[in-house]
């Protein structure tokens, strides 16, 4: 029935809104329907996935959420908690792993390893350093390195057109989206024509496409992300002036439902709510007529929910971020999402900084060593069948594997981490545990997925209207154009091979969901990894071959 307004009640009840707990459980992968990702599971509360670590001491935990009902939709977000990586010595023994012994054990059989593969590369060829891949690493190294710094201060054209949205200078729903666009497209041009120009061995020309790739990816999320808060702010300032209008006309409305009965909505009286809330505010501000069922406490809830998500680490609302001190904050936090808030330990662990970067080191060298005298004299030999050549490569290719994955998710991605304070390091999870390929490509690398799940997925479903299964197929799809763009720059050549590969993944995937396989993890695991023996090397050898 209808209820005369009290301007009095409704100031109260903008200023102390009570807001619904959420608890959603969501689809851990665009391409898996069954399985689910502790990550990407939307919460208010600071509690910790299973596997993490249980102490959380000397952290300032600030949980994201990762559920956000908007006017159309619920938009996923990743949680930030405080935790450690799986593989983190010092996590390690602080939760009493049982394993732990075992990595200890195989740090020191690797130490073994890379003594006698020295010593047989030492008597092989009289040195150890120094062959066809040393000579790779060490051309125009100089020249390199001014690139890559140049590569990061060109980011800075990313928060140079933050600040002229938040200036008003124009708006992102229309100017800024097309200058975001173009700016990366030339970002990405411009690296990989001068990649090609300075005719970069392969270890550089894959080094620095892949640095560009990855800081293209933050430039974006960067963008996007403080564009869409920018509009936020408009319909915040909208729904403030419609507020205050209708403070000022008393209007009546048709909706006697109390600022404690909105929390009891379901999704959908919810998702009605905010429609109507803001016909409400748009219609106050061009001086139509009001929608009679909107009520002044839907208005404010409103009110409140966008303060909330436009709400900084200090507290204030944006655009109070766009600072450059926040903008080489996020370039050197290991998090291809912008966030306006991360969790942050309690100070920078020098010691941790060195440990990492020790072991960067040391697992560099075994790379280096594994790389020159198992990898090299085989692929190189045009007089070794192809079959042979993939027996013969099957073990230095994973080895290899394991210890870049080691090195940029254990190593540097924590070493940063520690650097910016950076409290999640949840940069990988159990992907040796897989099996399927989807799984694996949502545990083994956390900050892409993340990325691909925010600023593919789900804006192709929101901006494209694409089914989950199409949108599914278009980020799959895009993964694999950019890991074969990578694949171009360096051999200078269009083959497709990891295209086709990646491409070959989806039937995999397919099969690895069928109930047999599923009711057999043991089995399937086992077929996971044998893909992951068998496809690098094969990798290796039809370009190389080719």
């Amino acid at each position: 029935m209808a209820s005369k307004g009290n301007p009095e009640k409704l100031d109260n009840f903008l200023a102390h809104p009570v807001h619904k707990e959420e608890k959603e459980s969501l689809s851990a992968s665009p391409l898996s329907t069954s399985t689910s990702d502790d990550s990407l599971t939307s919460t208010r509360s600071g509690s910790v996935s299973p596997g993490t670590p249980s102490s959380t001491e000397g952290f300032h935990t600030i949980s994201t959420t990762t559920t956000t009902t908007t006017r159309k939709r619920k938009v996923r977000r990743p949680t930030f908690e405080a935790r450690s990586s799986r593989l983190d010595p010092e996590a390690l023994t602080k939760n009493q792993d049982p394993f732990r012994g075992f990595h200890t054990l195989f740090w020191i059989v690797m130490g073994a390893y890379g003594l006698i593969t020295f010593d047989e590369e030492w008597t092989r060829v009289g040195k150890a350093f120094g062959g066809t891949l040393f000579s790779s690493f060490s051309q125009d190294a100089i020249m390199l390195a001014v690139s890559d710094v140049g590569l990061v201060l060109s980011t800075g054209i990313a928060f140079l057109l933050i600040k002229a949205v938040a200036k008003g200078w124009l708006r992102y729903s229309v100017a800024g989206m097309v200058i975001q666009h173009c700016v990366q497209v030339l970002f990405l041009l411009i690296a990989i024509v001068w990649t090609i120009w300075r005719d970069w061995p392969w270890v550089q020309s894959g080094f620095f496409t892949l640095h560009a790739i990855t800081m293209l990816m933050k430039i974006h999320s960067y963008i996007a992300y403080n564009g869409e808060l920018s509009e936020k702010l408009i319909q915040l300032k909208h729904a403030e002036s419609a507020y205050a209008e209708l403070k000022k006309k008393d209007t009546k409305t048709t909706d006697d439902t109390t600022a404690n009965d909105i929390n009891d909505l379901t999704p959908e009286d919810e998702s009605s709510h905010h429609r109507r809330a803001s016909e409400a505010a748009a219609a106050l501000l061009h001086n139509l007529p009001e929608d009679p069922l909107v009520n002044a406490g839907m208005l404010a809830t409103e009110i409140e929910e966008l303060r909330s998500e436009l709400k900084t680490q200090n507290g204030e609302l944006w655009p109070a971020n766009v600072t450059i001190a926040n903008f080489v904050d996020y370039l050197i936090v290991p998090s291809l999402i912008y966030e306006l808030q991360y969790p942050r330990t309690a100070k920078i662990r020098p010691e941790y900084v060195f440990e990492k970067s020790v072991a960067t080191l040391g697992t560099f060298t075994l790379l280096y060593l594994t790389t020159e005298h198992y990898i090299y004299p085989v692929v190189f030999d045009p007089s070794i069948s192809p079959l042979r050549a993939l027996v013969l490569l099957l073990i230095p290719f994973m080895m290899n594997y394991l210890m870049i994955f080691y090195i940029i998710f254990e190593c540097i991605c924590n070493a940063f981490a520690e650097l910016s304070r950076f409290a999640d390091r949840n940069f990988y999870e159990d992907w040796w545990n897989c099996v399927s390929f989807d799984e694996w490509a949502r545990k083994w690398n956390k900050p892409v997925h993340h990325f691909l799940l925010r600023h593919v997925y789900d804006s192709s479903i929101e901006s494209f209207h694409l089914s989950k299964s199409n949108a599914a197929l278009a980020t799959f799809f895009l993964s694999s154009c950019v890991h074969e763009l990578v694949m171009m720059v360096v051999t200078r050549k269009v083959r497709l091979y990891l295209f086709a590969l990646q491409m070959c993944q989806l039937p995999l995937i397919w099969m690895g969901n069928n109930k047999y396989i599923r009711e057999r993890p043991r089995l399937a695991n086992a077929a996971f990894w044998l893909g992951m023996f068998c496809g690098p090397p094969l990798l290796g050898i039809a370009y190389c071959y080719a």
